[in-house]
C-alpha cells in the first residue's frame, strides 16, 4: 500500500469514503486482495477505537461494508460468468445428443417404413393370389354344382328329341 507524508496513513485511509473505491479499481483486483483489504480496514477500524478516534473508524467501517459490496458483487459476476459457460456448454452437449438421437431416429424410420412396405407388397401378392384362387375354384364349382331346372331339362330332352326326328 501506497502511504502519503499526510500523519503516514495509508492511501486507502482517505477522508471521503467516496474517493476510496474511485482511487482504486477494484474490478481487476482479486477476490484474495480485497479479502485483505477488507481484513487491514478492519483492523485499522478496532485500532481507532482502541485509540479513541471514532470518526476515523467509522470511515474505516464504511469503507469495509463498501469493500464488502463490491466483493458481493464480484462474486455474483464470477458465479453468473461460470453459470453462462456451464449453461452453454450443456446446451452444446444437449444439441449434439439431440442431433445424434434424431440420425438414429430418422434411420431407423426409414427402415421401418422399408419394412412395412415390403409386408404391404407381400400382403398385397399374397391377397391378389387368393383372390383369383377363390375365383378360379369359384367357377369350377359353379359349373359342377348347378344344375339345370327340370323345367330346362324337359326342354332340353324335348330339344334333343326334335333334332333326332328331323334327321
Amino acid at each position: 500500500m501506497k502511504k502519503t507524508n499526510n500523519n503516514s496513513r495509508p492511501s486507502y485511509l482517505s477522508t471521503k469514503s467516496s474517493d476510496f473505491t474511485k482511487t482504486i479499481d477494484f474490478s481487476r483486483i482479486s477476490k484474495d486482495k480485497i479479502d485483505e483489504y477488507i481484513t487491514l480496514m478492519h483492523d485499522h477500524q478496532m485500532n481507532c477505537v482502541k485509540v479513541g478516534n471514532f470518526i476515523e473508524a467509522e470511515l474505516a467501517k464504511q469503507r469495509v461494508l463498501q469493500l464488502k459490496k463490491i466483493q458481493e458483487k464480484k462474486v455474483y459476476k464470477d458465479v453468473k460468468k461460470r453459470q453462462n459457460v456451464d449453461k452453454k456448454n450443456f446446451n452444446a452437449i444437449r444439441e449434439k445428443e439431440l442431433k445424434e438421437y434424431k440420425k438414429g431416429f430418422d434411420d431407423k424410420y426409414v427402415e421401418e417404413i422399408s419394412k412395412l412396405e415390403d409386408i404391404l407388397n407381400e400382403l398385397k401378392k399374397k391377397q391378389e393370389q387368393e383372390l383369383n384362387d377363390y375365383f378360379t375354384n369359384y367357377e369350377k364349382n359353379i359349373s359342377k354344382e348347378m344344375r339345370p331346372s327340370n323345367e330346362l331339362m324337359e326342354k332340353q330332352k324335348q330339344l334333343n328329341y326334335y333334332v333326332k326326328t328331323e334327321e
